[in-house]
């Protein structure tokens, strides 16, 4: 089948996306395809897809030297898949869900991640792969935004302290409604991640554990959510004063580097 016929499929198949799983099918192929590009995948790695919805990014991956698996939790596309590459020795199609997937064996990931859960199933990945080293994926636009937001910005997270710290990340490129069908109403974005080299991956969770517990009232100063964690206002204090901060500051008002200081001095 040629690349135009079977991305005339996927848009025929508009009516059967499911908004309850944020479904759109991507019906651009040069897209996909650089989204497959940006993994730059070298024979016999073994690469993850996750939702591979109506295959996509699969027909591209199944080109590759790849060993490549597909995940989805739609019954009714991954019989449409396992048909489609029922002739791929390098491609295995499978119910999964991401969030509670293991992530540890794979060389590359790959996914256009659904809106309502995009924070958490790139928590997962990110602390779950172990063993990757490059990744690429397509979220609504402001879901970047958020996850790649700076110190001070009224979306900086423990999620935006944790990738800052395990990854380098990489705006690639815009993709626009009219891509998709159906048409979501907004913009979605591409980007690549890349795993910094001599990552602490215990540090790493430990860290994302504890700023989860010190954003978990953000309008409270550091010392005060220290303080509720701790149960203990001078041992706050003391922590504090070994990591260098100041006692007055919000924890939006930290950047990474604080934070590890802060865990290391717990």
């Amino acid at each position: 089948m040629t690349t135009e016929k079977y991305f005339e499929n996927i848009k025929s198949l508009k009516l059967l996306a499911k908004k309850e799983i944020g479904q759109n099918f991507l019906i651009d192929p040069n897209k996909a395809s650089a989204i497959v590009d940006l993994l730059d995948i070298q024979k016999d790695e073994k690469v993850l897809e996750i939702g591979s919805g109506a295959g996509s990014l699969t027909y591209f991956l199944s080109q590759s030297e790849g060993n490549i698996e597909a995940i989805d939790i739609d019954e009714a596309m991954l019989t449409k898949l396992n048909e489609d590459f029922k002739d791929s020795s390098n491609v295995s199609i499978h119910q999964g869900n991401a969030m509670e997937f293991d992530y540890s064996s794979y060389d590359k990931i790959v996914g256009n991640l659904p809106y309502y859960i995009t924070s958490g199933i790139l928590e997962e990945v990110m602390k779950g792969a172990l063993k990757a080293k490059r990744m690429s994926f397509m979220v609504q636009k402001e879901a970047f935004f958020r996850i790649t937001a700076p110190m001070g910005n009224k979306d900086y997270s423990p999620l935006s302290i944790f990738v800052n710290y395990v990854a380098d990340i990489k705006r690639e490129f815009i993709v626009s409604p009219s891509s998709f069908a159906p048409a979501p109403h907004v913009d979605s974005l591409v980007f690549s991640v890349r795993i910094k080299e001599d990552v602490d991956r215990e540090e790493a969770n430990k860290l994302l554990t504890i700023c989860k517990k010190l954003f978990l009232n953000r309008r409270k100063t550091i010392f005060n959510n220290l303080k509720s964690m701790l149960g203990n206002g001078e041992k706050a204090s003391e922590v504090l004063a070994k990591a260098g901060i100041k006692e007055t500051l919000r924890p939006e008002q930290l950047d990474t580097s604080s934070y590890l200081k802060l865990l290391r001095s717990l």
